[in-house]
């Protein structure tokens, strides 16, 4: 037990290793399946019959009802020469020994078989390596046709690697011609076949379950591409989400292709040619411009924008070359693949040491397609033998396909949900704009009103002096002064609200600065209330003052912490009537701690958490006058938060209001 958690902590630092090795080990997987005779197709008795004396005897296979017979290629073989039964006894053949020195485009092989002496029909499947052309006569008379042989290319159509047709003995023996012709290919001509041999209806079409199996994966790949492109259409306009879809759309091309089932579609046996390789071509773009979103690094753009350049211009070739050129130089377009593949994908995955979930899905998917692209190019390379080419490649993009199309699902999941969240966020910043726009508006309107109250009330009592003064009789001075202290009131209140506008601007631009020096807060708020009397003295409030003896100085900036006191009593003005008014200040450990209370109406709940931001407005006081600008506790607040101190808000409705706030002392 004590090896598990160093197992977790190894997979836990080194997250991409367990991946890697999932992902061999499925490549391992794939290639034994195909190797593993029966696991693609119908399980089957299969007896080799090998030529004896230039015959092929199969009298003695006791059962050939459930039994296939497999006949290996003869000892000899017709290069650059077609059969035909007027001339087969005539032709002169080639020792098969012969046939890797003897490139031949076309070709002839004669089966003469020896069968039980009945009427059975037999079904002949002749299977050779790449795409042929293929005519098949069985006792003198034509028995099948695939594609067109001819002598020379043009007159060539290439069509699938294998054919099936139908003939009976005669008198015990059969004899089969197959003519076979293959111009495409620079390393290799026409192939030599293999034959298989059933009694008809015993067995099921070799070649069923492979072009069904190829059916179905096409279906894979295009609802795989039909999904991304909804996606990418619809919801999430990820680039990578468009360039797999086309890569699914390839690879369904590709198989189509590469299985039995393109032959129920029109489409050329020469041109299926040459889109098999520009299927590789195209897949290779697409894919490389999927894995852009994980190339990161010059490194990996410059063999990512490598292979692309490659493969366009290989595809060039491919579109305005001869098939002998483009196949001869596929071997350095292969070679250049391997150099931008090995290590592009080495330096990808040490990137993605410590991948996120989708990243390990799609590294997962990457690492199966790859391995089984580097095992299929060895493959046909020749690096592996020479022995029947099985391909992993195609089962490996089925693999590929769902695991990539699962990470793209995942991220697009997540990228849905952060927009999502971001739409959130934009709509309540929209929102809280609008609020503030709201907010704005009306404190334009409130401001106007507040602005224009104490001007009227200054024009009034000024225009009230003036009638006294041109007036008949001796001027009064005691009203003239009265008059003149509510005027320079007004005033005062007027001088207090610009104030406040000017500083919210200060504020908002950064340019609110305190010029902080020691001080006492006793001496503040003496001359806070001297200074500004004329204003606080209305609706016949009391004010005390109830400071603690002996407070320690403070480093603040008078001025402002003045500004501050004077706002504080001037919301306990407004909202009290005939009550009173205290001013308070003691010493609370490292701070000083002021209090503005009043037995005014107080504030309800539902406002108490918005009172301190700008531009809010409460209900008219107590004494039906306006609040204000509103900005005076925001105001407040950020000059207590630039001394370092903090401010709050204590109120019940009907029963008044403290407002606290504190400085540290010196």
């Amino acid at each position: 037990m004590k090896g598990v958690p160093c197992i977790k902590n190894l997979i836990e630092k080194h997250k991409l290793l367990p991946v890697l090795l999932a992902a061999l080990l499925t490549a391992a997987v794939l290639a034994a399946l195909v190797k593993l005779t029966g696991t693609i197709g119908p399980r089957l008795n299969c007896v080799t019959v090998a030529e004896q004396k230039g015959v092929y005897d199969l009298t003695g296979i006791g059962d050939l009802e459930g039994t296939i017979a497999l006949l290996t290629p003869g000892t000899a073989y017709y290069p650059n020469t077609y059969l035909e039964p007027k001339n087969a006894d005539t032709a002169v053949p080639e020792s098969i020994h012969r046939y890797k020195e003897l490139r031949a485009d076309y070709l002839s092989q004669k089966f003469i078989l020896r069968l039980p002496d009945n009427s059975d029909v037999y079904m002949l499947t002749f299977s050779l390596s790449g795409r042929h052309a293929m005519r098949v006569y069985v006792n003198g008379r034509l028995a099948g046709q695939a594609g067109r042989p001819g002598t020379t290319k043009e007159e060539t159509e290439v069509w699938e690697n294998n054919i099936t047709c139908y003939g009976a003995a005669v008198n015990g023996k059969m004899e089969i011609i197959l003519n076979s012709a293959q111009f495409y290919h620079a390393k290799r001509g026409a192939s030599l076949a293999q034959l298989s041999l059933s009694k008809s209806g015993a067995v099921p079409d070799m070649f069923f379950y492979d072009r069904m199996k190829g059916i179905l994966t096409v279906g894979v790949f295009l609802s795989a591409a039909a999904m991304l492109t909804a996606l990418y259409l619809l919801l999430s306009p990820v680039r990578a989400n468009l360039y797999f879809a086309m890569a699914s759309v390839i690879m369904a091309l590709r198989e189509l292709l590469r299985s039995k089932a393109w032959i129920y579609f029109p489409i050329p046996g020469n041109l299926s040619f040459m889109l098999e390789y520009m299927s590789m071509v195209l897949l290779t773009i697409f894919l490389s411009l999927y894995l852009g979103q994980y190339a990161i690094g010059r490194f990996l753009q410059g063999v990512r924008y490598t292979a692309i350049i490659g493969s366009c211009v290989y595809g060039v070739c491919l579109l305005f070359g001869d098939s002998i050129f483009y196949t001869s130089v596929l071997k350095y377009y292969q070679l250049l693949l391997m150099l931008c593949i090995v290590p592009g994908i080495i330096r990808l995955f040490w990137n993605m040491r410590r991948p996120t979930k989708e990243q390990s899905v799609a590294i997962y998917g990457i690492g199966v397609f790859y391995i089984a692209a580097v095992y299929d190019i060895l493959l046909y390379s020749g690096f592996l033998g020479d022995g029947l080419k099985l391909p992993i490649s195609e089962n490996a993009m089925v693999v590929f396909a769902l695991t990539q199309a699962f990470s793209l699902f995942l991220m697009n999941s997540r990228v849905l949900g952060e927009a999502k969240e971001t739409e959130r966020k934009l709509a309540a910043e929209k929102e809280a704009l609008e609020d503030l726009n709201r907010m704005k508006t009306e404190f334009l309107g409130n401001i106007s009103h507040e602005l224009k109250t104490p001007l009227t009330v200054m024009s009034g009592y000024a225009q009230t002096i003036r009638q006294l003064a041109q007036g008949p009789g001796k001027l009064d001075n005691e009203k003239v002064a009265h008059r003149m202290k509510l005027i320079s009131s007004e005033a005062e209140r007027l001088s207090l609200m610009v104030g406040q506008i000017l500083d919210v601007t200060r504020m908002e631009e950064g340019r609110m600065s305190m010029e902080l020096k020691p001080c006492y807060v006793d001496e503040i708020i003496h001359g806070a209330v001297e200074t500004h009397y004329p204003m606080l003295n209305k609706n016949a409030n009391r004010l005390e003052i109830q400071i603690e003896r002996g407070l320690p100085a403070v480093n603040a900036d008078s001025a402002r912490i003045s500004q501050v006191i004077v706002n504080l009593i001037s919301n306990a003005v407004r909202f009290t009537a005939n009550g009173l008014i205290t001013i308070s200040a003691k010493r609370e450990d490292a701070h000083i701690l002021i209090c503005v209370t009043d037995t005014g109406s107080g504030i309800n709940r539902e406002q108490l958490p918005y009172i301190f931001e700008r531009y809010y407005h409460r209900q008219k006081s107590g004494g039906g006058q306006d609040t204000g600008t509103g900005l005076g506790l925001y105001i407040c607040r950020n000059i207590v938060e630039q001394h370092g101190g903090s401010i709050w808000l204590e109120s019940e409705e009907g029963r008044g209001t403290s407002v606290f706030f504190t400085l540290p002392v010196l």
